[in-house]
């Protein structure tokens, strides 16, 4: 088919563009040029501002894609827009979030079906755009993936998402934990999520179909982090810290917690499994974590960690916390 892919050179775009070249399928990227990352050969690109709704919706109608996946649709205005620009094509795929269940979820293990909580914009603003395209009559398939790494300018820990940590295990300096790092997460490769998008990509059983896509099974932020500091050659020391007390010491730095991570995410994966039985995840971060660090490190995208005394000094002061309690 003929596919155009909205976005197509972020983190699980990557994987999603491969998956759909390895298919056969003759693939167009539409976005503004802004992400730095290399096009495969063969796909062709087509620059524009998917904001500029008439110049967008012109240009997708005149190409008659067969297919089309919006990998970057935040807004209920833009996915309004793409009920308008694809409008003729045979399936349309649009990427959610698994941030549309919260913050505390509503049930464990979550499924498709279960209420929506989100906590954070981006997770309200995400239901917006299901439900406009839910409603629309396009022959629809949504994914809700969760954490997906791979090809992104950071690695993100439970706290939050810079990655001075990464530093912090390469010098042998403790990092914080909230529930001692054993609450459950969910992650997934990009190759792994996008083998998903391509394998549903023309299913008559996947359209109208939502999917929740990452992992299957259970790991701990500890099992996580541990990963990493593998991967460094090192081994991991934690410091456990109450979820309320960081996030008021360190708003900066614990944008995770504060959002997702300081709960369980137990998602069930039995309906994508069965759906798209090719999705079966291989790609561990304990064999990819290696390689993805080195890159972070060529790109000098992992801060030196004595830049940032903060982590140190809440240590420091949970230290003497509990000296204090332990004297009384």
């Amino acid at each position: 088919m003929r596919v155009v892919v909205v976005g197509g050179t972020g983190n699980i775009s990557r994987g999603v563009v491969k998956s759909l070249l390895s298919h056969g399928h003759e693939v167009t990227i539409f976005n503004r040029g802004q992400t730095d990352g290399p096009v495969p050969k063969g796909v062709r690109v087509m620059r524009g501002d998917r904001k500029d709704f008439a110049a967008f919706e012109a240009a997708m109608q005149a190409e008659r894609f067969d297919a089309a996946i919006d990998m970057i649709c935040y807004t209920r205005e833009e996915a309004e827009s793409d009920v308008r620009a694809f409008r003729n094509v045979k399936h349309f795929v649009h990427t959610s979030s698994a941030a549309v269940f919260g913050g505390p979820l509503l049930e464990t293990p979550t499924n498709e079906e279960s209420p929506r909580n989100p906590v954070i914009p981006y997770g309200r603003q995400k239901v917006e755009t299901d439900e406009v395209i839910a409603a629309s009559d396009l022959p629809w398939t949504i994914f809700m993936p969760a954490q997906t790494w791979g090809y992104q300018s950071r690695l993100l820990r439970q706290l939050g998402l810079t990655s001075h940590w990464i530093d912090r295990i390469r010098r042998g300096m403790p990092i914080l934990v909230c529930h001692d790092g054993q609450l459950i997460w969910a992650e997934c490769h990009a190759d792994d999520a996008g083998v998903a998008y391509g394998a549903a990509l023309g299913r008559e059983r996947c359209i109208g179909q939502s999917y929740i896509l990452t992992r299957p099974g259970c790991r701990t932020w500890r099992d996580y982090h541990d990963a990493v500091a593998s991967a460094l050659g090192k081994r991991a020391e934690y410091v456990d810290v109450p979820a309320d007390l960081v996030i008021a010491a360190w708003p900066a730095g614990t944008f995770l917690v504060a959002s997702e991570s300081r709960w369980n995410r137990l998602y069930d994966t039995s309906k994508i499994r069965r759906d798209i039985p090719e999705f079966s995840p291989t790609i561990e971060l304990a064999d990819a974590a290696g390689p993805l660090i080195a890159d972070l490190d060529r790109r000098g995208l992992i801060p030196d960690a004595r830049e940032d005394e903060t982590e140190d000094r809440i240590i420091a002061g949970l230290a003497r916390l509990r000296t204090e309690l332990t004297a009384t």
